[in-house]
């Protein structure tokens, strides 16, 4: 689950908290700007722990049941074995991130009422690679019970997406927790779903340990500083695809980085470092088991904008690395001069406050951005909004 602290004077722009633990107007094409550096952290650790896996929807079901909708769903996220005869074209895809708020949290509703309502969100818009964060595999019920005869959230967005579209075409790549249960661990709530008519799922991510429903597949723990507790350790989600049409070869990352803020500028250096190291962590474990010319997609809720005084650098070093910033990037955007992030607010002031990003690596363009938002709603799906690019690879 996130905190949310942020203090107001951390943003220039008036932001007065930022969240946690995810139509046309033209626009620039440039992502080439000086980044400033991010200086190596010297008190950064890397763990193994993990969380207890809590967050999920509706409440009990029979154990019967949710073992044949859990071997169902384990079998389609097997690794399958693919491939493709016609030559290679270019491929124009939607991809997009979106962190859905925990259902630990209630500020804006139980999850089990707001799931088909984030369900519908994400239909809208049919992206074919998404990364969500705060999708824990706990109970749906935001209780912190066991899951045994109870939904968890991720699968209960499989159920309600499948409720919403009319068929099974949306699945997670991970449902279960990333670690045993009972491990001294943080948000385990970054996951990727995926439209299965479009892509295959081709890395190996199995649910289970045995006969233990945990597994750290299509997963790895984010670095920490050195003073911090293992409470605060967070998951990242990997993973590799296939485009069913064309082949291409796409990598998709899911983040959700530190959340921590500060009033403090040494503070808030300090916090802005570490997030630059996290995103850094990921992208060093992707980009080692990625062949040549395969696609980058890095999405995720960086808790980090561009106008932060601390600095923005879990961005800035990933468009050293050749990544180019959809928002940025893209030939229209929409809602760009909107925050991301909205508090569940009826009403949203025109600030680019974007915490919510979408990053891509070996693109030929970005046809379209759009940040996924009415300005006045009362009945927001999620604390963030949904953020999707149409990118061409």
């Amino acid at each position: 689950m996130r905190a949310q602290r942020v203090a107001a004077a951390t943003v220039a722009v008036g932001l007065v908290s930022v969240c946690c633990a995810a139509s046309i107007s033209p626009g620039s094409a440039s992502t080439s700007g000086t980044a400033s550096t991010v200086k190596a952290v010297s008190d950064l650790r890397v763990g193994t722990g993990n969380q207890d896996g809590s967050n999920a929807i509706a409440g009990k079901v029979k154990t019967s049941s949710t073992k044949t909708g859990q071997a169902r769903s384990s079998k389609l996220r097997a690794r399958e074995v693919f491939t493709v005869s016609q030559k290679e074209t270019s491929l124009t895809l939607r991809a997009g991130t979106f962190n859905v708020r925990t259902a630990r949290a209630n500020d804006g509703g139980s999850w089990l009422h707001r799931a088909n309502d984030v369900a519908r969100e994400i239909a809208s818009r049919s992206p074919g690679l998404l990364a969500v964060q705060e999708l824990g595999p706990g109970r749906a019920d935001g209780s912190k019970g066991t899951t045994t005869g109870h939904l968890r959230q991720t699968v209960s967005l499989e159920r309600s997406l499948k409720s919403v579209v009319g068929d099974s075409r949306y699945q997670l790549v991970r449902t279960t927790p990333y670690v045993k249960p009972g491990t001294n661990h943080g948000t385990q709530g970054a996951r990727i779903l995926y439209d299965t008519r479009k892509f295959k799922l081709l890395s190996h991510c199995p649910e289970k340990t045995g006969s233990k429903n945990y597994n750290s597949s299509c997963s790895m723990n984010l670095p920490l500083r050195s003073s911090d507790s293992e409470s605060l350790r967070r998951s990242a989600a990997f993973a590799k695809f296939a485009d069913r049409k064309t082949g291409k070869r796409i990598w998709v990352v899911s983040v959700h980085l530190d959340d921590r803020h500060s009033s403090s500028l040494s503070k808030e250096k300090s916090y802005n470092a570490l997030r630059g190291a996290q995103a850094r962590a990921v992208y060093l474990k992707v980009n080692g088991l990625r062949k040549t010319g395969e696609k980058i997609i890095y999405g995720g809720d960086f808790n980090s904008w561009a106008t932060n005084r601390a600095g923005d650098a879990p961005r800035e070093y990933l468009i050293r690395q050749g990544f180019h910033d959809t928002a940025s990037a893209a030939a229209t955007r929409i809602n760009i001069k909107y925050p991301t992030v909205n508090h569940y607010k009826t009403t949203l002031a025109a600030k680019q406050i974007r915490l919510d990003v979408v990053m891509i690596k070996g693109s030929k363009r970005v046809l379209r951005y759009e940040n996924v938002m009415k300005r006045v709603d009362s009945s927001r799906p999620s604390d963030h909004n949904l953020v999707i690019s149409d990118v061409v690879f």
